[in-house]
């Protein structure tokens, strides 16, 4: 149902354990089962369950192909494995005979990297002696150390001034890019040139202990990197290849070991004794019939089905029309409804976009958020294989939401942005320019009337939201029992309250900003003052003395809402300075003063785009999650997880 989870049924299952893997299998794959432990429940002749020896076996299996799996190069697997059973499962595992091979494979790869590390590491060193002009046979010696390193340049002269205090000692230096330097001497005084060095923090490269040439030992070391490079290449060649072959299979048994050791790993959440198991679970209540009849031909007529009565928490699961489903991301972000309460998604889905367009109201200002906000969606469902976007931006995107949260603001974006365009057309505006013959509506003159209106769509919301807390407020009423049945009961009056006060100062005000008379026998002053006392009253009954305290809240909450006029008024009067800024400096004709304007114009726009993005943005946000969630929504509710799995290699 619309602005209501799903709701939820607990159920008890009994049946023989010789139909204890065929129940488990098929709620698995029904895919509506949140399955909670038995524990909970009185049935002392039930004991807890837990996943049989197979289990072992299963999980030892999974661990094995998901190396392989993780492994192996990535292919795409066009075709999907089906498996009758588990005994077919374990027969096909029984023809994947590559794990010798694999295994071979990565430990050479593991060897040939090491090595090839070491190889550039020694190449670089000797890279170094040979601009220094060093020859590495002369370094071979017992009696005599070499610390050759490189550091930035600009401490090359105060090294090499602090090292000429020691006596004996040999310097050979060049100074480019880096200062690099190469220095021997006696092994007595060793630590106390590194000690130097290391004041300097210099990096210090170790010199290959070979008894050849530099020029020598560069041609060894290149000639073996070469055979190095040409051994890998076999491998990779060979893991491509075992790739294309077995990825998709291996894919597959991977999967349905997964499932497998997840079916086991629900067996203890069952209660069991010798003959029977029992399992425990929340349903949509809407299948209940179709579950029963289901496990009834299941166990052939083996089986004890039935609701229990419970005043616990069901977990939720929200349900939305697929055009307006995204906005449940938002809602989320704020909390997760509760089973009972009301879903806000397909109001937030609503009236947010609305918010966020007659906070915008300009069609220029809509188009370029429109483009942006596409732009955004199909980079992220359509990557492009290079990026026109410089790296270090891109990388500031993805440090501030993820791929999935930049897709659902794209779309609020879009949203947001159709209305921006049809509030623009209404106001006739235009990158702050009128462009239409006729005006519907004028922000700027008619300030006082976008006021009332921007105040009364806040009564009005308010008011909503008010009412949907009472209902809340009654049905948990209705499902719970003892205190908390009681607390919920006297709520639902304070919400009641809270909406007499609200319509109780809005009368009240109205009269007193039409300077008329807020006293008297007259119907709307007795109306006001009625609906003022009689929620202060409900008020008083459902949530005490305290409440008292956050009346004025109340107003608050109302006027917030002119913040919708206030960020319409600063967007389209910034775009009118900055278009008058830039025709008066035309009518001037000073060439200086027109490539400033355009400057000026440019940049001024873009800063109220972006503006234009966060303002309505942000704005619209807060006045669902405080003014309007308030009222209502009380959130922390536990989700929904059904007990299943998404296959992308296998069909049941």
């Amino acid at each position: 149902m619309v602005l209501k989870p799903v709701k939820m049924a607990k159920i008890l299952i009994i049946s023989i354990t010789d139909k204890k893997k065929d129940v488990i299998d098929h709620i698995h794959e029904m895919g509506i089962f949140h399955i909670e432990s038995i524990e909970g429940e009185k049935l002392e002749e039930l004991v807890q369950d837990s996943p049989p020896e197979e289990f072992k076996k299963i999980t030892d299996l999974l661990v094995r192909f998901r190396g392989m799996q993780k492994f192996l190069i990535p292919q795409e697997v066009n075709e999907k494995f089906k498996f009758k059973d588990q005994n077919d499962l374990l027969n096909k595992i029984k023809e994947i005979s590559i794990d010798d091979e694999i295994s071979n494979i990565r430990t050479g790869l593991d060897n040939i990297r090491i090595r090839k590390k070491q190889i550039e590491d020694n190449i670089e060193t000797l890279e170094m002696l040979k601009n220094l002009s060093v020859d590495l046979k002369n370094l071979n010696s017992s009696h005599l150390f070499n610390f050759l390193g490189r550091i930035d340049k600009e401490f090359g002269k105060n090294i090499l001034e602090d090292l000429s205090k020691f006596k004996n000692i040999v310097i050979a230096s060049r100074t480019e890019s880096y200062f690099e330097f190469l220095v021997s001497g006696p092994k007595e005084i060793e630590n106390n040139v590194l000690e130097t060095l290391n004041k300097y923090k210099v990096k210090i490269y170790q010199v290959p202990a070979l008894n050849m040439r530099t020029d020598e030992a560069l041609k060894i070391l290149k000639n073996e990197e070469s055979v190095l490079n040409l051994r890998e290449k076999e491998l990779m060649d060979r893991l491509k290849e075992l790739s294309k072959n077995y990825y998709g299979i291996i894919s597959a048994i991977t999967e349905e070991l997964e499932i497998e050791s997840k079916k086991y790993e629900a067996y203890s959440f069952l209660g069991k004794t010798k003959e029977v198991f029992g399992l425990t679970a929340w349903v949509p209540e809407r299948d209940l019939e179709r579950v029963e009849k289901d496990l009834v031909n299941l166990t052939d007529n083996k089986v004890i089905f039935r609701k229990i009565e419970t005043d616990e928490e069901p977990p939720t699961l929200l349900e939305n029309p697929k055009r307006l489903k995204f906005f449940e991301f938002f809602v989320k972000f704020y909390s997760l409804p509760k089973s009972l309460e009301f879903d806000p998604t397909v109001i937030f889905g609503i009236v947010f976009p609305i918010f966020f367009g007659l906070m915008l109201g300009d069609v220029g200002y809509a188009i370029v958020i429109l483009l942006f906000g596409l732009y955004i969606k199909r980079r992220i469902e359509k990557p492009p294989k290079r990026s026109i976007m410089p790296k270090p931006l891109l990388n500031f995107a993805r440090s501030l939401m993820s791929k999935y949260s930049w897709l659902q603001l794209s779309r609020a974006l879009i949203l947001g942005s159709i209305f921006g365009i049809i509030f623009g057309i209404v106001f006739n505006v235009f990158f702050g320019i009128p462009f239409l013959p006729f005006t519907v509506f004028d922000p700027i003159t008619k300030v006082s009337t976008l006021l009332f209106i921007t105040a009364l769509i806040g009564v009005i919301y308010i008011s909503y939201g008010l009412i949907l807390g009472a209902i809340n407020h009654y049905n948990f009423y209705k499902y719970f029992k003892g205190e908390e049945k009681e607390k919920h009961y006297r709520e639902m009056f304070g919400r009641i309250g809270w909406l007499f006060v609200a319509w109780g100062f809005t009368i009240i005000g109205l009269l007193f900003l039409k300077h008329m008379s807020i006293i008297g026998l007259s119907l709307y002053p007795i109306l006001g003052w009625v609906f003022l006392f009689a929620g202060i009253a409900l008020l008083l009954y459902g949530e005490g003395y305290y409440s008292l305290m956050e009346i004025a809240s109340i107003v608050s909450h109302i006027l917030s809402f002119t913040r919708i006029l206030g960020v319409l008024l600063a967007s389209v009067i910034l775009a009118y300075v900055l278009d008058e800024i830039f025709l008066k400096s035309l009518h001037y004709g000073v060439f200086l003063h027109i490539v400033i304007a355009f400057i000026v114009l440019l940049f001024g726009h873009m800063t109220n785009i972006v503006i234009g993005i966060f303002e309505p943005g942000i704005q619209g946000a807060r006045l669902h999650y405080v003014e309007f969630f308030s009222k209502f929504f009380n959130g922390n509710g536990r989700p929904f997880s059904p007990f299943t799995s998404h296959r992308k290699y296998t069909v049941k």
